[in-house]
């Protein structure tokens, strides 16, 4: 038996096992998730490609759901981030792009997330905090603890902006390093 583990640059997870001509795939971006068992023929020709093809996708990111029913279901949550931003990476997406390793990281990400995303030009602590709590992957309860201090260093440093008050601001420099990983 072979078991595989990848992790693609659009934040995709890919986990599989082969034995003899057949083939266990577990698929996950973001919500999305697909499992296949079967011919490792049908997936190599057929289903890879088509899993790589849904990467690429410029598409509104989805919340699925799964109501009382047991069915399973798809809702487009929020506003339209082309009508905000113009970009429609989540805090994930800037996370994994920026490379975030820490609670300080992850809130950059969320700012870059705020701004760019959502078209935010000011926005406030529970703002942050809610948007890194929507990346779940990165997000660690002691981030929250610790996010003012985090929010302070980021000031301190120049990487955020406070104009005001529990309000804070991406500065121009930070936004247009951020632009990059649109």
């Amino acid at each position: 038996m072979l078991r595989v583990a990848l992790l693609c640059d659009t934040g995709c997870l890919i986990e599989g096992e082969s034995t003899m001509d057949m083939i266990k795939l577990n698929f996950k971006l973001g919500a999305l998730e697909v499992e296949y068992e079967g011919p490792e023929g049908f997936a190599g020709v057929s289903l890879l490609p088509l899993m790589q093809g849904v990467t690429e996708l410029d598409i509104p990111h989805i919340a699925v759901h799964a109501p009382a029913n047991g069915s399973v279901g798809a809702q487009v949550s929020g506003e339209s981030p082309s009508a905000n931003g113009g970009s429609k990476l989540s805090t994930t997406d800037f996370a994994v792009r920026m490379g975030s390793k820490s609670g300080s990281d992850l809130a950059l990400a969320a700012a870059a997330y705020l701004h760019l995303t959502m078209g935010m030009d000011e926005f406030r602590r529970h703002d942050i905090l809610g948007a890194m709590k929507g990346a779940k992957q990165f997000y660690k309860a002691s981030y929250g603890g610790n996010l003012t201090k985090s929010l302070d260093m980021l000031t301190k440093t120049g990487r955020l902006q406070n104009p005001g008050s529990d309000t804070y601001a991406l500065p121009y420099y930070e936004s247009e390093n951020a632009k990059k990983y649109l």
